[in-house]
């Protein structure tokens, strides 16, 4: 087996304190924060490790950096607004992020999920549907990876990977759902474009790789933002169109 971190690392600009009235100001402070966050990065050694609300400016200053040194390789993308900023600007965007050992795993593709971009691409969409979904614009940053040889190896044990798991695909996956509960139309919505949108990628690597969408193994992570009755509003409706 190999392990799997999913850590939304809350951006600085989101940890305030009219939003977080019952923690102490000092351990909302991001100097306080990043140390934490990177220790607990550390102390799970995962081989993958996927991270939203990451800052465009902290992933440069901080988790690549310090992730390479621990044996770390990663991508990144920003929320769609950073491309109508200004470059100051942009560096405090906040994004995803995927990072994995890179003597377990090399990349062969990365992939961008635009939700807002996806939505103008639906022609059914109705205008109210598409002025709900639009102003939303959260992301999925897919990698495509590559297994390598010693994937299974870790502090506990060394184990060879089978012949043909050596150079086959994985697919990762992290998403930040939009957040108000207000809005579980446009949660739904955009819930239903990344199922989309990852088929579409698993379809294009098991025809790279000759396999079928259902070989291509899929890891999921991120942050949906689902409310604990989200299951059961689910399986409340009989079909999506």
């Amino acid at each position: 087996t190999f392990t799997v971190l999913c850590y939304n690392v809350l951006c600085d600009k989101y940890a305030t304190v009219n939003q977080y009235s019952y923690c102490p100001s000092w351990a909302l402070n991001w100097e306080y924060r990043k140390m934490s966050i990177m220790k607990e990065i550390r102390n799970y050694e995962a081989d993958i490790i996927t991270l939203q609300e990451v800052e465009t400016e902290q992933f440069r200053l901080l988790f690549q950096p310090e992730l390479k040194a621990l044996g770390y390789t990663g991508i990144f993308s920003p929320k769609s607004r950073a491309k109508t900023m200004n470059e100051e600007d942009r560096k405090y965007v906040d994004g995803c992020a995927i990072f994995w050992k890179s003597e377990k795993f090399e990349m062969e593709r990365e992939h961008l999920i635009e939700f807002t971009q996806v939505v103008v691409k639906k022609a059914s969409t109705s205008e109210h549907m598409l002025n709900r979904v639009m102003p939303r614009d959260n992301i999925a940053l897919c990698a495509v990876l590559r297994i390598k040889e010693n994937v299974y190896n870790n502090r506990r044990m060394t184990m060879a990977a089978a012949d043909n798991v050596v150079g086959s695909p994985l697919v990762v996956c992290t998403a930040h759902i939009h957040w108000d509960p207000e809005l579980c139309d446009v949660k739904l919505v955009q819930t239903m474009m990344l199922a989309h949108e990852l088929y579409r990628l698993l379809e294009e690597v098991a025809e790279q790789f000759r396999i079928t969408p259902q070989q291509t193994p899929v890891l999921i992570c991120g942050d949906l933002n689902s409310l604990p009755d989200s299951v059961r509003k689910l399986k409340a409706v009989d079909q999506f169109q």
